[in-house]
């Protein structure tokens, strides 16, 4: 499945991925390994908590790929892959829950008391993938820290990183150097096939090809 844009529930004036939306996608998948594409900024640290422990609790092998942005909320869903793969390019980030809050100090105070609580919960989270200390992980998400694939990987919040694989060489106009031969082979065999039909010389060249390109109150 793919999981792109934002984590949360879908609202009037904007769509997003929710841990229902995962559920939904997945509960019927009868492969013994199941392969998430990801690329999110991220949204609602509670929805991807749940995501990630949905992931976790599969008895099947999650793949989690990400192919351009694995940030706050997304990371934490990365984490409930038994394999977090980085594409070329692509990056992580992790940083401290964060919301809005407004009223008394009272209410101030309980809204950061939720806070700490979810950095717990994220620093948890990370520890289990990374092997890393807490203390090394506090650092981290305190400097809100971003990550190349291979820095992702050199920290052990992913696994390896994955390259674009090797195109098949092609020419200026987009037909492989084989299906050039595949023509000159088909032209080349219906003329053997009709020489004998045929009077006068016969010109066996290749055709030219014809270059087209011209035409053409929520935490985060």
């Amino acid at each position: 499945m793919v999981i792109s844009g934002a984590i949360g529930r879908s609202g009037w004036f904007y769509s997003a991925t929710s841990a229902q939306d995962v559920r939904d996608a997945l509960q019927d998948v009868s492969s013994s390994t199941i392969r998430v594409k990801l690329n999110s900024g991220g949204g609602d640290a509670d929805q991807g908590i749940e995501i990630y422990n949905y992931l976790k609790d599969l008895d099947k092998y999650v793949i989690v790929e990400v192919t351009s942005l694995a940030a706050s909320a997304a990371s934490i869903i990365a984490m409930g892959a038994d394999e977090i793969i980085m594409r070329t390019g692509s990056r992580m980030m992790v940083h401290e829950a964060s919301t809005f809050a407004w009223g008394t100090k009272q209410d101030i105070q309980k809204t950061l008391n939720a806070l700490e609580t979810y950095d717990e919960s994220i620093i948890s989270i990370y520890e289990e993938k990374t092997g890393n200390s807490r203390s090394e992980i506090k650092k981290l998400i305190e400097a809100e820290t971003w990550m190349t694939a291979e820095q992702a990987v050199e920290k052990g919040f992913a696994d390896r990183v994955e390259k674009i694989k090797d195109e098949e060489p092609q020419t200026s106009n987009g037909i492989t150097d084989e299906q050039i031969q595949m023509i000159k082979n088909s032209i080349l065999n219906e003329l053997k096939q009709n020489e004998n039909q045929i009077q006068g010389p016969i010109s066996a060249s290749t055709p030219s090809i014809v270059d087209n390109k011209s035409k053409r109150k929520r935490f985060f």
